[in-house]
């Protein structure tokens, strides 16, 4: 079962010893003591008179992104006591691992750290790790491109020691969690948020309760959700929340893909066997000609939200967008349970905000069920070429604050974490009681433009209904069960605060 490391570094030794026992307290498997973090020399035997978790002692250098900037025969010397002391890992960099030798029940991480880049010749320096009568091998370096972080975490796969592979950054994160399904005996973690020690590095509580790392093994299936940016989803919380909840031994992970690299993102990750994706801004459009086949809303709506992927890597895409934000606007404004019942959104004047992925599928959604839709988007060409394939009108961005409406939906990202204080609609715009307005935005539940809309007696519609409900639909696509709803809300809830009812 693979463990969770969390990182701890402090300048002083009794913040070093208080902030082991918290972690002991908050479920670390064991704890890294970065002494090099120290403002003194450390204090060996009183840093490790009393034990809360195992350890991992480490004294990076600062060409290793540590903060030791003393002697390095000094820096060796510390280690070589710790070793003494009988600390449970110590983490030797491969140029002086052979310096050090083996002494006790100590075992030895042997590491490699670039923070630059991923070196091409990875399998080199693994092989000369491993000269190094390595118990752990570690390898951490700066990936530039997706191709990069895949090799990285594909060191795991084959390997004759246990391997650490993590790519640094964003666009490396998924490999901190799915080394776990490659061998890892454990991945690292931060505890205290006002300490960063490396780029993409996940927390403790993250690890343990959006992913469940622990949990994850060689069989474990992986799912993914696919945007630019992605730090910041939700997805990963919510699915794996209902997965392990239904006992699923499967995980989701973020990728972070530029635009344009969604055919290298199947590619270079293929070999991880992907069963299926969420997929997001900026992406939503450009996956459609990367599947085989496409359900109906994807062919109506031009928007492709969720795919699936087969044994031989063959594609289905799906819009659960387009029935999501149609059933979260159609139950605000009261929708009757009689099967003839026409839709309220039956000849309301509606204004959209925004000409992506997700514009589209309720442009389409909204045409359907009768409403007359205007199109707006900050580059007027991408509102009036919307407009037209969907058979709808559009109007100047600039003109946005004076369009009367009964509806008003936002699928721009004007307002999203973590510029809440923008808004794409100023106060003006707000001047009719019981307009309905619906902010597709779920991160923050509550943004500014929903706040103006509460101030001036609107009816409002979060994300977190649409978000939830597309999520429900994703996961009967991925498992073929229906998903449990309320495990999904008690995730988000978590991550959001308590969901707001106005």
């Amino acid at each position: 079962m693979a463990k969770i490391c969390a990182t701890i570094g402090r300048g002083r030794h009794s913040s070093v010893i208080e902030e082991w026992q918290a972690a002991a307290k908050a479920g670390a498997d064991l704890v890294e003591l970065r002494v090099d973090c120290l403002r003194r020399e450390p204090d060996l035997k009183r840093l490790l008179k009393d034990r809360f978790t195992p350890l991992v002692f480490t004294v990076r250098r600062g060409v290793d992104g540590g903060m030791w900037r003393g002697d390095e025969e000094k820096r060796q010397q510390i280690l070589r006591e710790a070793i003494v002391l009988g600390v449970d890992y110590v983490d030797l960099e491969n140029d002086i691992a052979g310096k050090i030798r083996r002494f006790g029940k100590t075992q030895r991480i042997v590491s490699h750290h670039n923070l630059k880049k991923t070196p091409e010749d990875l399998g080199e320096i693994v092989a000369a790790c491993h000269e190094c009568d390595p118990d752990v091998v570690k390898v951490a370096a700066m990936p530039a491109n997706l191709a990069d972080a895949s090799r990285i975490l594909k060191l795991g796969l084959d390997a004759s020691k246990p391997t650490i592979a993590i790519a640094m950054g964003d666009l490396g994160k998924f490999t901190r969690v799915l080394n776990a399904k490659y061998g890892s005996p454990f991945t690292y973690a931060g505890f205290n948020r006002e300490r960063v020690f490396a780029a993409g590095m996940p927390y403790l509580n993250e690890l343990k309760k959006d992913y469940f790392y622990d949990q994850i093994d060689a069989e474990t299936e992986v799912y993914g959700v696919v945007g630019d940016p992605i730090e910041h989803s939700l997805s990963p919380a919510i699915h794996n929340a209902a997965f392990r909840h239904l006992g699923m031994n499967k995980v989701l992970v973020p990728f972070q893909v530029p635009k344009g690299q969604l055919e290298t993102f199947f590619g270079e990750l293929a070999w991880v066997g992907l069963k299926g994706c969420s997929v997001t801004i900026p992406h939503k459009e450009d996956l459609i000609p990367l599947l085989a086949s496409k359900e109906g809303s994807v062919e109506r709506t031009g928007s492709c939200n969720t795919v699936t992927i087969d044994a031989e890597g063959s594609r289905v895409g799906f819009n659960t967008d387009y029935r999501a934000a149609m059933d979260s606007l159609e139950d605000v404004m009261g929708k009757t349970d009689e099967p003839d019942a026409p839709s309220p959104l039956l000849d309301k004047q509606v204004l959209l905000l925004g000409a992506g992925g997700v514009a589209r599928s309720i442009a389409f959604g909204l045409l359907r069920r009768g409403a007359s839709v205007t199109i707006v988007n900050r580059h007027d060409e991408r509102a009036t070429k919307l407009a037209e394939e969907v058979g709808c009108r559009s109007a100047n961005w600039g003109l946005r604050a004076t369009l009367l409406a009964d509806v008003v939906v936002n699928c721009t990202p004007v307002g999203m974490h973590p510029n809440v204080d923008d808004t794409p609609l100023p106060p003006s715009a707000f001047q009719r009681s019981g307009t309905v307005v619906f902010d597709t935005i779920y991160h923050p539940e509550n943004t500014m433009m929903l706040k103006l809309a509460r101030e001036r007696k609107c009816t409002t519609l979060t994300g977190v209904d649409m978000f939830l409900r597309q999520a429900a639909l994703q996961f009967k696509i991925y498992t073929g069960q229906d998903a449990p709803v309320e495990v999904m809300r008690a995730a988000l809830k978590r991550k959001l605060g308590p969901l707001k009812d106005e």
